[in-house]
């Protein structure tokens, strides 16, 4: 039964031409009513300065899923990409903290973040401490500059942070399978770092949980299960019926990509899913093998 539009929670998207925004009111149109925000004019969208102009609508939002910002992996990490990077985050989002806590503290405010923040190599939930003063890597930089600014808010803050989300409709997963098809596919140097991940339909579903029972602090969207490069490559290979005999070494990796081959591909973060796990939310996709065959079969 769909239900009436008066009864339905509104809900404020930010990057709502990204990814994960598109399949996320896609997949809760019939539950939500969404206000899609973009930085440029489009049908059915409107933009941050018409948003600012309309109190009443501001103080209609009930929810803000807070998913502005440029693709981290798009491009080596230049200067100017660095700055393009903080700014589609921290803008946007210090703009809307800024403009709700004036006009509407009622609102739920759920930002997203990512693993990067914590520290590299070493094993996290949602209870590790986050030193937001002190930066080792850019991917730090960027996530904690990213979620201070949200937790200026002074209302119910949710922090999100994203493992890399895998699904057959978009995203990281159509790169990284490239090279496998055409028998080129292999490890990462040693393949030792952690890869910590999430199926498209999972994080969804985790979000609109973390809406109906208005969870707040820090959730780490991850899978239960925690793997490394290597097995991930392995895993691919198996499902798509790949030799995986390739390996590229680190500092090929160094001299494609620079810093952010170094941060994103040799290096990781075991990061446990803590609080979804004890609220005992279903995975759908709990396991990589069962990810990879529901994208090769383009089920997610």
């Amino acid at each position: 039964m769909v239900k009436s539009e008066y009864s339905m929670k509104t809900i404020l998207i930010t990057g709502s031409n990204g990814f994960i925004a598109t399949n996320f009111y896609r997949k809760f149109t019939d539950k939500y009513r969404f206000i899609l925000l973009s930085h440029k004019l489009k049908t059915n969208h409107i933009t941050l300065e018409q948003l600012a102009s309309d109190i009443d609508l501001i103080t209609s939002i009930n929810v803000v899923v807070n998913l502005a910002g440029a693709n981290i992996a798009n491009s080596r990490w230049t200067r100017a990409r660095k700055d393009e990077l903080l700014k589609s985050r921290l803008e946007i989002t210090t703009q809307l903290v800024k403009m709700f806590n004036k006009h509407n503290r009622n609102i739920h405010f759920i930002s997203a973040s990512a693993v990067g923040v914590y520290d590299l190599g070493t094993v996290n939930n949602e209870n590790t401490l986050v030193d937001y003063s002190r930066y080792d890597t850019f991917s730090q930089q960027l996530t904690k500059q990213w979620e201070q600014a949200a937790l200026g808010y002074h209302g119910l803050v949710t922090i999100t942070r994203f493992g890399v989300v895998l699904s057959s409709k978009g995203g990281a997963m159509n790169k990284i399978l490239l090279p496998f098809l055409f028998g080129l596919g292999g490890q990462l140097s040693d393949g030792q770092q952690y890869f910590s991940w999430i199926a498209l339909d999972d994080l969804l579903v985790a979000l609109n949980f973390i809406i109906d029972k208005k969870e707040a602090g820090i959730f780490n969207l991850t899978a239960p299960e925690q793997i490394s490069n290597k097995k991930f490559t392995q895993c691919i290979g198996k499902i798509w019926h790949r030799p995986i005999f390739m390996k590229m070494p680190a500092c090929v990796i160094r001299l494609l990509w620079g810093q952010m081959g170094d941060e994103l591909l040799l290096n990781g973060s075991q990061v446990i899913p803590k609080r979804l796990i004890d609220s005992e939310f279903s995975f759908k996709y709990p396991n990589i093998l069962d990810c990879l065959y529901a994208i090769r079969e383009r089920l997610v």
